[in-house]
């Protein structure tokens, strides 16, 4: 009787706490922190094609829809930011016909999104995220991000600057094709300053640097 006791007793604590150690391992609260990649066809998680080299690169997680939102915050002022170098590029290098106003909007689109209103979607906790595509190398870097993005707005502020100058021909004035003509009697050039190209060709360099070193593929 006092085996079958002992027998019943051991049988119990060990059944609480299989249970107790499936539940601790059974929570799931949906925000992704642990959850890289699994295929449709099974099998382990796949981790991203960046990784630290050092497993304390990893800082603790914002929630999952903070994360999200950040991620596609910035995403969105990337996008904004390639739409207008493309206007640009086309404008002082193509076919397309040059509009001062326009031309000088978008350096200035480029400007107001750069500096402080790109780094604050940088938050190091929204980094390792679902389509994002910033490096790991950002984390113990963000100070040479934020010094990146503050030499963007600088560059795209130095471009609008320069657009706005009309030159005479004995400063140097280099003459385009207008964008429109509704006005006939205006004339038929643009005098624009010659060192627009230069300002361009600046801020388009920092745009790359920066990418070099905190844009990669995405996390999974």
């Amino acid at each position: 009787m006092q085996y079958l006791k002992w027998t019943l007793l051991t049988l119990l604590a060990t059944l609480l706490i299989a249970s107790s150690t499936a539940l601790a391992f059974s929570f799931d609260f949906g925000d992704g922190d642990d959850y890289y990649y699994n295929p449709w066809w099974g099998g382990h998680y796949v981790r991203p094609y960046y990784q630290p080299w050092r497993p304390y690169f990893y800082p603790p997680q914002l929630p999952s829809f903070d994360r999200h939102e950040m991620v596609r915050e910035r995403q969105n002022l990337m996008d904004d930011h390639m739409d207008a170098m493309e206007m640009l590029t086309e404008q002082l290098y193509g076919d397309y016909g040059f509009d001062r106003a326009e031309a000088i909007r978008m350096a200035r689109k480029i400007e107001l999104t750069s500096g402080a209103a790109l780094t604050r979607n940088f938050h190091p906790g929204a980094v390792r995220e679902t389509d994002s595509r910033t490096t790991p190398y950002y984390w113990g870097n963000e100070q040479t991000f934020k010094a990146n993005a503050e030499a963007l707005r600088a560059a795209a502020a130095d471009l609008a600057n320069e657009l706005a100058k009309q030159p005479t021909v004995e400063e140097g004035a280099v003459f385009l094709a207008p964008r429109f003509r509704d006005d006939y009697d205006a004339p038929e050039k643009t005098a624009v300053s010659p060192a627009i190209w230069e300002k361009f060709n600046n801020l388009s360099n920092t745009c790359e640097s920066c990418h070099r070193s905190f844009r990669g593929r995405r996390w999974w």
